[in-house]
Parts: structure tokens; C-alpha cells; sequence
């Protein structure tokens, strides 16, 4: 019998899971742009790895500590996740420190491998790091009860093939991530004036060099500064593309399912 779960959510109809007891947000939909928390079902088979005790649980409270020191004791920057369709290789940006950390530390914890694909939005996303399975939610509380700070900054942009945090919308002023869900963006080539009229509307302000980016190669801008960018793809992005391309229903959730790994790789 299938779990249902509800979920962190970050765009659109985006589906993830709570730290506890399942919870249901009021402002679920599956039209608008910003995110939202729904049902999904999904059903994954992965033994779990055992959680390092000699961590501390994680909270809100001890948080920013226990990943400051963390990174400071583990300094990697590239992960590789692989999946059906072949393997994706990330860079994760130093100048988001909590989230680079947290992101090697749930790696080396087995997390990720419990986890899948479990949205996939049409040239725009592809999320992953979520599972309805109990075993992923035991190794979630294993890992602890979170969220991550926001860490915006203008030179991460939500530009095609970058990696971004999934998070709440509702009772989440401080816009925090959450720490087990993230994306590779796709998104469309915008032109110059398309720039100009989002630049008006958000008051977010663009370098030539990214302006470029955003025309050429593409993105999803208006995510600047509402989810924090923490790497991007630097090799795979066929992969991601590949995966794209999969069957959903009508709230992007894959017919078949797309299970992942992921390791540390230097």
C-alpha cells in the first residue's frame, strides 16, 4: 500500500515531505508560480545507510554551529548524482557555506540515496530528495528537524543548469531552505526587454555578464533571491534534459519512478 506524504514545496505544484507528522498547507495549487504543498505518491525500495551517530541530531538551534564547523572539516565541492538516465555532475558554490555543508554532510549520510526525482516540470525543473518511503522519513529523523538560513547572494542566479534549494512559502518569512530538497533549473532564453520588465517588477538588478546568461542560455530569474542557489551543473545537463522529457501526471509527478544516488566525489 503507497504512502501518502505531505510536502516542503518550493514552485508551482511541488511535492515533498515533513520532518514528522504529515501536514497539509492551506494554499495548495497546481497554477501558480509559487509553491505550494500537495499530496504525492510515490513508492521506492533502498536500504538505508546507517545514520553516523557520532553527529549531533540537527535543529534550528544548533544548526549554523554544527554545519560551520562541518565545512570547515570537510571542504568538498563536487557531487555526483546518478540515476536511469546516467549521472549529473555539481559544483557546489563556496560563498553558501551552510548550504554546501549540509549538502556533503546528508551525501556522506546515505540520505540522498533513499530519494528520487520526484517532480518534473517542463522546461523548467527537475526536483529532487524526497521519498514517501519510511525509510526515508526514519532517516530524516535520524538526521534532525531543520530548515537552513537563506543565503542570497547576486552572483547566484537561477541560470540554466544551476542547483537551488526547494522551501516553504507559507510561515516562512526569512525565505529558509529546506535542506534535503533541491532542483536543476532549465527555464527559457529571456531577451532584453523581458530583463528590463523583470527588473521593474522584482527591483532585482542584473550585471551585463548575467543579462547575457539569462539571453542566451536561460534561466528562471524571477526565483532570484526567493530560493538560495548553491551550485550548478557541470556536467549531464543531457541527463537532465533526458529526464525532463518523462511522463508525469497532472501534478509532475513521474509515472515511473526515478530513483537516485549520489556521492561525494572531490
Amino acid at each position: 500500500m503507497r504512502h501518502l506524504i505531505y510536502v516542503w514545496v518550493f514552485l508551482l505544484s511541488v511535492t515533498s515531505c515533513s520532518f514528522n507528522a504529515p501536514k497539509e498547507s492551506s494554499s495548495t495549487t497546481e497554477e501558480s508560480t509559487n509553491p505550494a504543498e500537495v499530496k504525492q505518491e510515490v513508492k521506492t525500495k533502498k536500504a538505508p545507510k546507517k545514520t553516523d551517530n557520532t553527529y549531533p541530531k540537527i535543529t534550528n538551534d544548533n544548526v549554523v554551529k554544527f554545519l560551520t564547523q562541518y565545512g570547515k572539516e570537510h571542504q568538498e565541492t563536487h557531487i555526483r548524482l546518478s540515476c536511469k538516465f546516467g549521472d549529473i555532475d555539481i559544483k557546489l558554490y563556496t560563498n553558501t557555506p551552510l548550504h554546501r555543508a549540509n549538502m556533503i554532510y546528508l551525501t556522506k549520510q546515505g540520505y540522498f540515496d533513499l530519494t528520487q526525482f520526484y517532480r518534473v516540470s517542463k522546461n523548467f525543473v527537475d526536483q529532487a530528495g524526497n521519498s514517501d518511503e519510511w525509510e526515508c522519513q526514519i532517516k530524516r529523523a535520524e538526521i534532525g528537524g531543520y530548515t537552513l538560513p537563506a543565503e542570497f547572494t547576486p552572483k547566484n542566479i537561477h541560470k540554466y543548469g544551476s542547483i537551488a534549494m526547494a522551501r516553504r512559502y507559507d510561515k516562512n518569512p526569512n525565505k529558509r531552505s529546506s535542506p534535503f530538497e533541491f532542483y536543476i533549473v532549465l527555464g527559457h532564453p529571456y531577451n532584453d526587454r523581458e530583463m528590463r520588465s523583470h527588473e521593474r517588477e522584482f527591483g532585482t538588478k542584473y550585471t551585463d555578464a548575467q543579462k547575457d546568461i539569462f539571453n542566451t542560455i536561460g534561466g528562471v530569474p524571477y526565483l532570484d533571491q526567493q530560493h538560495t542557489v548553491i551550485g550548478e551543473v557541470i556536467s549531464g545537463m543531457d541527463v537532465a534534459i533526458e529526464l525532463n522529457k518523462v511522463k508525469v501526471d497532472n501534478r509532475e509527478w513521474p509515472l515511473n519512478e526515478i530513483p537516485i544516488t549520489m556521492k561525494v566525489i572531490r
